[in-house]
């Protein structure tokens, strides 16, 4: 694990997933100079980041440079609860990960450009509050069941099966990398097990039961009390899934209407079957309204499948599950508005 000792006076820290691919010792050096009174972590093991998430709740930096992909994030928020966190820091998002849906909520900008603007951050700088959703005793921004999970299980099974090709593996690997990795594990994975399911085994339905009481849907853009009771949908599935920010990665806007109520997750249920998913990927990817979506802003939701599907919380695959809980849980976290912070500079 390479850190760097504390300097006098320091407020800040950088937390960065050593094991992530675009976490190179480059980018960790480069963040070094551009903040040399920072103390760096790069934890390369569960217990090397637990012990660093320890000494982040001891010291209480103002800000936390978050460097790797959304699931890093996710980590960092869970070990700092675990050690006793009550409060989260302010946490500065960097483009270090595959898809960097958090980051592109709050307008984060390459690297480079990242540290430049991080070396002169003014003491309160501008900050956007998120709320978090709470699920089998975890922290995340978007947690479901469906497609996206199986995309996730499917990409790292290509990877994997890539990297482990003997001739010319390394470049098969890079092939099967990145937004295109995950397009091509759609394609070729996740597609044809959609549809071979529905031939032989026909659509996996769920139940989405209101725990809370409180919840609200949308009809015609307009935002209402549900008026369906404690059971708020029963039917097909496809995609199942609650956030608190807009993007799953590479800009991807699976939850435009996440931050539109405020003290509610937003929880999306997606009816129609993969072919006509696939067909209107485009409208779905860019988060325009499309037939088949049913959105619904909660405090607490139970689902219950027909049948097991694959679930991931923060973008990692946790293991298949019939019924799952969901949450808005009571902490929430300050995150640094790059988008902001470049128009005050501007």
């Amino acid at each position: 694990m390479g850190r760097a000792s504390r300097r006098k006076g320091a407020d800040v820290a950088a937390w960065f997933n050593g094991r992530a691919r675009r976490v190179t010792a480059a980018r960790i050096e480069a963040f070094r100079r551009a903040m040399p009174h920072a103390t760096v972590y790069a934890a390369t093991t569960l217990d090397e980041a637990r012990a660093d998430a320890r000494r982040l709740v001891r010291e209480r930096p103002r800000l936390v440079f978050c460097g790797g992909g959304d699931g890093t994030s996710v980590v960092l928020l869970n070990l700092l609860r675990d050690e006793g966190a009550r409060h989260f820091p302010t946490l500065a998002l960097l483009k270090l990960g595959t898809g960097n849906g958090w980051p592109s909520a709050v307008g984060a900008p390459g690297y480079e450009r990242s540290l430049e603007l991080g070396a002169s951050l003014p003491k309160q700088p501008p900050v956007q509050r998120f709320n978090l959703i709470e699920t089998e005793g975890r922290l995340s921004l978007f947690a479901g069941v469906g497609w996206d999970a199986t995309i996730v299980h499917n990409y790292h099974a290509n990877l994997a099966q890539a990297r482990a090709t003997p001739l010319a593996g390394a470049l098969a690997g890079k092939l099967n990398e990145g937004v295109g990795g995950y397009l091509f594990s759609l394609f070729t994975r996740t597609v044809p097990g959609e549809l071979s399911q529905l031939v032989f085994e026909g659509r996996t339905r769920v139940r989405v039961e209101d725990l809370g009481g409180n919840a609200l849907t949308l009809v015609k853009d307009e935002v209402v009390r549900a008026r369906t009771g404690k059971l708020l949908y029963e039917g097909p599935v496809s995609v199942a899934a609650a956030a608190t920010e807009p993007f799953w990665g590479a800009k991807f806007k699976a939850f435009p209407h996440a931050r539109r109520v405020p003290g509610c997750f937003n929880f999306r249920v997606y009816d129609r079957p993969v072919y006509e998913g696939v067909a209107r990927m485009v409208d779905l990817w860019r988060g325009t309204r499309v037939p088949g979506m049913h959105d619904y802003f909660a405090t607490s939701l139970r689902i219950t499948l027909s049948r097991p599907m694959p679930f991931q919380i923060g973008g990692d695959v946790v293991g298949a599950r019939e019924q799952m809980d969901f949450s808005l849980a009571a902490e929430t976290v300050d995150v640094l508005d790059w988008a902001g912070l470049r128009r005050a500079q501007a």
